[in-house]
């Protein structure tokens, strides 16, 4: 976690330092070696957000452009249980950034519970994910709008688009460029996205406007025609 609480002050993790958990009160260590980004931990292995990833310099990257009262923000369920946002605005959105691979039931079962939220997913964990997702989008349809180019993945073209497809919220996958790629509508075995800007996104975020979406209407012509397949993984 980055932030513990002291004297009711949220402090980020120092040498030395003293602090108790935003979420469940428990007093937490301040872990601030060099191999990992400073963070506050429970003591032992437990966590008491079983849903809490490790977090990485990605995640802290993302976080920081927010306000410091957004990050870490805790609810509990309707059984008790603790989960702690990554960013919750004021307008009550969520944002949860993924680095590590979930399973595709919680990702739902935690998009559920956040709802309204969208997923910011780290797409340079794996090795082939960029590649895979880049012939994905060599392989697809490309629909020109007044707003830019719409694009048409074919699920089963790109792990991530596989991994995601199910959670029924935006999500933005995060290839360490200066955009995402939104993946915006799913429709049968198709997924409906485009690139667009970190800085928007951010901004967008910020200040509670909407994000653009696509619109189904009148068919565009297929500038790349759809060829039968199989799964590449």
């Amino acid at each position: 976690m980055r932030f513990a609480l002291d004297d009711d002050k949220r402090v980020e993790a120092t040498p030395g330092a003293k602090g108790r958990c935003l979420g469940c009160g428990a007093e937490l260590i301040a872990r601030c070696g060099t191999k990992k980004v400073w963070h506050w931990a429970h003591k032992g292995q437990r966590h008491c957000d079983h849903w809490w990833e490790n977090e990485t310099e990605w995640h802290r990257d993302w976080k920081s452009q927010f306000p410091t009262d957004w990050q870490e923000i805790a609810a509990r369920d309707e059984h008790g249980e603790l989960h702690i946002a990554d960013i919750k605005t004021s307008k009550g959105l969520v944002v949860e950034f993924q680095h590590s691979y979930i399973k595709p039931v919680e990702a739902r079962t935690r998009t559920k519970f956040h709802n309204p939220m969208f997923w910011i997913v780290d797409g340079t964990r794996r090795k082939t994910d960029r590649t895979q997702f880049v012939a994905a989008q060599e392989d697809g349809m490309k629909h020109p709008t007044k707003d830019g180019l719409v694009e048409q993945l074919w699920v089963y073209d790109s792990r991530l688009l596989k991994e995601w497809v199910h959670v029924g919220v935006i999500v933005a996958f995060d290839f360490g460029e200066d955009t995402v790629w939104l993946l915006r509508r799913v429709k049968g075995d198709w997924a409906y996205g485009f690139a667009y800007p970190k800085r928007s996104l951010v901004e967008n975020i910020l200040k509670g406007t909407p994000i653009p979406d696509v619109l189904f209407g009148k068919p565009v012509r297929q500038t790349v025609p759809y060829r039968r397949r199989r799964a590449r993984f």
